[in-house]
């Protein structure tokens, strides 16, 4: 079983998942208790917590806390979101902002969905948040900049400008493999596009961006530099 606790609030998001973990703990005294953050996710980690029971309860209790922010992991989680479903098992996913696409997977499998989001949080942006995408993708480090400067000036998190670069990256890398729509996952437009984008790059620049785009992430996160900055650096270094 799959709960879901997301949004821009996340003093709000944290409280009320803990507040659900709480609860199951109290009402399910013996089931083992496990958390999980972006930094221990791993695909062996979730497959045995997916199936394996406790000795004397026949449920486990897993805490993930925002994993989904670790996105070399993405995929290794969205796979198993058919299994933390019909898991035995209650799996409770405390996450910031969701993009459109993540939001789309999760709902296929929770068992519930609920969201908090800041009352003075920005309007949903613009379709200039796609068009940054289209920037990178076109390797117009110009226009990127522009877009990103733009995206920052009303108001978008960082988070939210680096999940749209890392999509299109990702896009490009999968298109660059030569496999089907199918086979990689990706909509068919999306797929045809990132093609067109693909000869932008080498494969070893997109591994590089990869990596890059993951490290910045994170490194931001431990407090190593400032996101925005960081962000904008990539942007005019492109």
């Amino acid at each position: 079983m799959l709960y879901v606790i997301y949004g821009t609030d996340i003093d709000k998001v944290r409280e009320k998942a803990s507040a659900l973990r709480d609860a199951l703990t109290k009402k399910k005294p013996d089931a083992s208790l496990f958390t999980m953050t972006g930094e221990d996710v791993s695909g062996e980690r979730l497959d045995e917590l997916v199936a394996s029971q406790g000795l004397f309860e026949n449920k486990y209790i897993v805490y993930a806390d925002r994993i989904l922010e670790n996105r070399d992991a993405n995929d290794v989680v969205y796979e198993r979101l058919p299994l933390m479903k019909e898991s035995p098992n209650v799996f409770i996913m405390l996450e910031g902002k969701l993009l459109a696409e993540a939001k789309k997977k999760l709902e296929k499998y929770a068992e519930k969905m609920e969201e908090h989001a800041l009352k003075d949080a920005p309007k949903k942006q613009s379709n200039d948040i796609f068009a940054l995408a289209d920037a990178f993708g076109k390797r117009d480090a110009q226009s990127l900049w522009v877009l990103y400067r733009k995206a920052i000036d009303e108001d978008a998190v960082p988070e939210e400008v680096h999940g749209i670069i890392w999509w299109q990256a990702k896009s490009i890398a999968l298109a660059m493999t030569g496999l089907s729509p199918v086979e990689t996952g990706l909509n068919p437009f999306v797929h045809k596009k990132a093609q067109s984008f693909a000869k932008n790059f080498t494969r070893e620049e997109m591994n590089t961006i990869l990596s890059d785009l993951v490290r910045m992430y994170h490194d931001a996160h431990r407090g190593k530099h400032d996101f925005k900055i960081a962000l904008e650096k990539f942007a005019l270094d492109l």
